[in-house]
């Protein structure tokens, strides 16, 4: 076991501060970062695969030198995070200078952890010994199938699943032979409710990482007959992953999502960027997190509004996160500073 991350297991039972007492923050706590909105997947229950995600999207975007330096400012000048996850839409290999932009996120240290969550296909021995040089805390791999047969029947390519097993495998055991504590390796894939699949899973998987976990599905707020969520039954989706029951949304109120075209939004399911706050081509990002957007989108939720917001009208995704605050009103959270 990786001891010096820590398993990213222990990341989501660690004990939490109550959100509702300490809004509104100085800075965010977790900043998803979209380093690339182009994936080399195209993958059944990920809304990449439509014919029109590009439209939807505003076009194809991949952050380079200039932009990466001005995020990272921001993030230093707004305050440091506790979570940089360097993910949303797209893979984030597909951006060649990843490894690069870790290594100056770790130096300018603008994060207490830093997360990349990848489907395994893009790490080749050279990218994965400049992973491990990055300093790189947490690396997630997202599995979609057990056999040959699932992994082409669901992200629509010929790609090879020994290929992903040798390059996690080949990952860890240059990161041992060096001594290094880091990136820790989490091997994750979507519970479709199959027990022969997911023991299958566990079979090929568990030894090759530091951790390997069958995860619930994400529903992308709530587009189950646009998505085909790989044959998941309803009892999956109705798992304890959505059952934490809330009216007020507790990610506008500590997240931030910067997209790779540099748009700000507030939710990492919010791939039709309806939620959009700023843009970090014209604005900094303090003047984004303190700004009125923002806090007219949190008062929206505080007062039971949420059905205005065209990214939360339906949404569930709310559900999955441990904190509540419905018993934070607006008036209260307008008097704090």
């Amino acid at each position: 076991m990786n001891d010096n991350a820590g398993s990213y297991a222990s990341l989501r039972s660690a004990p939490r501060q109550r959100l509702a007492d300490v809004v509104p923050l100085p800075a965010p706590f977790t900043i998803y970062l979209e380093l690339t909105n182009i994936c080399n997947f195209k993958c059944s229950f990920c809304p990449m695969h439509f014919k029109d995600y590009s439209e939807i999207a505003g076009g194809s975007f991949t952050l380079g030198d200039a932009e990466i330096e001005k995020i990272f400012t921001d993030i230093k000048q707004l305050g440091r995070l506790k979570t940089l996850n360097l993910y949303m839409m797209g893979e984030p290999f597909v951006n060649r200078k990843l490894t690069d932009y870790i290594a100056l996120a770790k130096r300018m240290d603008i994060a207490e952890r830093i997360i990349v969550t990848t489907n395994g296909t893009l790490l080749p021995p050279p990218t994965a010994e400049k992973i491990v040089d990055s300093g790189l805390d947490y690396i997630r791999f997202s599995i979609y199938g057990t056999t040959q047969e699932e992994l082409a029947a669901t992200t629509g390519t010929k790609i090879s699943l020994e290929w992903i097993f040798g390059n996690i495998k080949t990952l860890k055991s240059i990161r041992d032979a060096r001594g290094s504590q880091k990136p820790h390796i989490y091997v994750k894939t979507i519970d479709t409710g199959d027990a022969a699949r997911n023991a299958r899973f566990q079979s090929l998987f568990t030894g090759i990482g530091d951790e390997t976990v069958i995860e619930p599905a994400m529903n992308w707020n709530d587009d189950v007959e646009e998505v085909n969520l790989s044959g998941l039954s309803t009892a999956v989706l109705d798992t304890p992953h959505f059952s934490h029951k809330k009216e007020v949304c507790p990610f506008p109120f500590y997240t931030l999502v910067i997209n790779a075209d540099m748009q700000v939004t507030v939710c990492c399911t919010d791939w039709r960027k309806e939620t959009v706050i700023g843009n970090l081509r014209t604005e900094s990002l303090s003047d984004i997190w303190h700004g009125p957007p923002l806090r007219a989108f949190r008062l929206a939720h505080l007062e039971r509004r949420r059905g205005e917001l065209a990214g939360c009208t339906n949404c569930t995704y709310l559900y999955t996160a441990p904190d509540n605050m419905d018993e934070l009103t607006s008036g209260e959270f307008l008097q704090r500073k």
